[in-house]
């Protein structure tokens, strides 16, 4: 997607999981001299939240996974139907497709500004998390990422400026990427159609050329590594867009996932399994599973949607709730059959 500016919005496209645990990676991660435009390939499946939303097999953007349902992208990824993500996908060995149940676009996203550039994007199963495919940790509601901070933006996006989709890489590739000052960043781009907004990180190298996230990128994760060196990775950012790859002066824009930790929540939270999947469905994934747990052993507070911490949500009360009413119900319909059918009995004359 190019406008005459050249502005284009990026797309084309530990340990086991338990308790709660996220953003942890299955393999420690390399960084040795990495760029994603012409850089290098990650260790396989030291990102393990990385998804590849897909069409017809062609690679489209990125997303990293939240819950054992839910992905989220960017907004701007999304114009058809067809979509499915492949998870647990480091080149063309190993990999897990799903198909999408739907899609879910930030209500004030807008196209020409790029502003609120987020999407979620609810799987038709529930996945299960292994080796290669685990979630990433949600930051705090407005968390801040400071900056100076060096981050990570992963994909299998182009590696130089005007890379055609058939020409993108068919292996993960990372780089790491310094975050920068707003007010810097918004200078940058003060004279093009998408503004630099307070729900929006830059990241990348001002002074420098060749680094940075390119076409097919969009969608993909900017984690951030805890500052305790615990291990643990926070989704701070969303690939967005930029003026062209690597380029002075223009570095990556990514959507503040801070910003949105509520309407994630809310989105995930308001979509009641059983009003559209059966009961069947709605037992499995409320009772058994409960969205946006905090992560353990960390000073940092992240969420993660998970299977477990059943009894640190309170989203059980709903479960429990809506189960006894479903049983009242039944109690009810019951009795009030029984006493219709005895009335018709004792009625009779001899």
């Amino acid at each position: 997607m190019r406008e005459e500016v050249e502005r284009f919005s990026k797309k084309g496209e530990g340990r086991i999981f338990r308790n709660g645990v996220c953003g942890v990676p299955s393999n420690q991660p390399r960084f040795i001299f990495s760029r994603i435009i012409g850089g290098e390939e990650a260790v396989p499946y030291s990102w393990p939240w990385q998804v590849s939303v897909q069409i017809a097999d062609e690679h489209i953007c990125g997303g990293a996974v939240l819950a054992q349902e839910w992905v989220v992208t960017a907004a701007h990824c999304f114009n058809s139907n067809g979509y499915f993500c492949r998870l647990g996908f480091h080149s063309d060995q190993f990999s897990e497709e799903m198909t999408r149940y739907q899609y879910i676009i930030h209500p004030s996203f807008n196209k020409t500004t790029m502003d609120s550039d987020i999407a979620l994007l609810q799987l038709a199963e529930p996945l299960e998390f292994n080796h290669y495919v685990r979630p990433v940790c949600l930051p705090a509601k407005e968390e801040a990422v400071q900056p100076s901070r060096v981050c990570v933006v992963t994909g299998w996006g182009a590696r130089e400026e005007g890379m055609q989709s058939l020409e993108k890489g068919k292996k993960l590739h990372q780089l790491e990427v310094p975050i920068l000052v707003l007010d810097t960043c918004q200078s940058y781009y003060m004279n093009l159609p998408s503004k630099v907004t307070q729900r929006m990180i830059c990241a990348g190298f001002s002074l420098e050329e060749g680094k940075d996230s390119c076409t097919g990128d969009s969608g993909g994760p900017l984690v951030c590594p805890s500052e305790d060196n615990s291990g643990f990775y926070t989704l701070h950012g969303i690939t967005s867009w930029g003026l062209g790859c690597g380029r002075r002066s223009y570095p990556g824009v990514y959507t503040n996932v801070g910003g949105f930790v509520d309407w994630i929540k809310q989105s995930v939270f308001s979509r009641v399994p059983f009003l559209y999947l059966g009961v069947q469905h709605f037992l499995k994934s409320w009772l058994f599973k409960i969205p946006l747990a905090e992560c353990p052993e960390t000073d940092e507070s992240k969420s993660v949607v998970t299977s477990e911490n059943l009894i640190s949500s309170g989203y059980i009360i709903i479960a429990l709730s809506i189960a006894f009413l479903m049983l009242m119900t039944i109690f009810f319909l019951t009795a009030a059959l029984l006493l219709h059918f005895s009335g018709l009995g004792g009625g009779r004359e001899a």
